[in-house]
């Protein structure tokens, strides 16, 4: 009985998305795998989609929010980006590519509308219209770091890494507040085997926590570096 319960409300909050749904349906699993049914397939697999349809809801919501941001401040840029990611995060980024392109043709001069296409395009992986955008927006500023970035991006995922390495070095000689450049060069570095390189990657965005009284930014860089520095002495 108990089983068939959990399917059932799994299958009810799949369709309807009710919040109690959700949490009974979660005590019910999490009981169970906690007792005779921990190493049962079908159970895992039935939770974990369960947790699944909930962040599917949790993105929904959102998207939701983000929307109203835009409305209510349209000149801010950061809900855009927020609900263009979030958007390609429930594997739906058609709605925006179309938003943001539109948005450019009526204002193709306007670098801020190729960054947010850019990034459309970026999100969606298709990194042919992402360079094609990247280098039209380029055309009116050479020097846009944020638009180098997302070519950095572009360039990384499609065989250049020394290409995206590039990239990433101007944006932040343009914009040294920038640091999400500094990020993709220290993960590219790695996986190139170049350790010294993305350790001192690493270093630079401690450096600039420290000095900016970051201390929760960075935490994450700090292991990564440790890691990174544990694992050269292990050779």
């Amino acid at each position: 009985m108990t089983d068939d319960r959990k399917k059932r409300l799994l299958e009810l909050y799949e369709a309807h998305g009710d919040p109690d749904t959700f949490a009974e349906a979660k005590r019910l699993y999490e009981q169970a795998l906690a007792g005779a049914e921990a190493s049962d397939p079908e159970t895992l697999v039935a939770y974990g989609y369960l947790l699944e349809c909930h962040g599917r809801y949790a993105l929904r919501q959102a998207v939701a929010q983000y929307e109203r941001a835009i409305e209510l401040d349209p000149d801010a840029d950061k809900p855009h980006y927020q609900h263009i990611w979030a958007q390609a995060a429930l594997r739906e980024p058609e709605a925006v590519i179309a938003r943001y392109a539109e948005r450019l043709a009526r204002s193709p001069t306007e670098v801020r509308e190729h960054r947010f296409l850019a990034n459309a395009y970026l999100a969606a992986r298709d990194y042919q219209e992402t360079a094609r955008v990247v280098d039209a927006g380029l055309a009116l500023v050479p020097d846009d770091p944020m638009l180098l970035d997302v070519r950095g991006d572009a360039r990384a995922a499609t065989g250049d890494p020394e290409g995206a390495l590039a990239d990433w070095r101007r944006a932040v000689e343009v914009d040294p507040e920038n640091l999400s450049p500094v990020y993709s060069s220290a993960l590219l570095l790695e996986r190139l085997g170049r350790l010294e390189e993305a350790a001192a990657a690493w270093q630079s965005i401690v450096a600039w926590c420290d000095s900016h009284q970051a201390p929760l930014t960075a935490e994450w860089p700090r292991q990564e570096l440790a890691r990174l520095r544990a694992r050269g002495r292990d050779g």
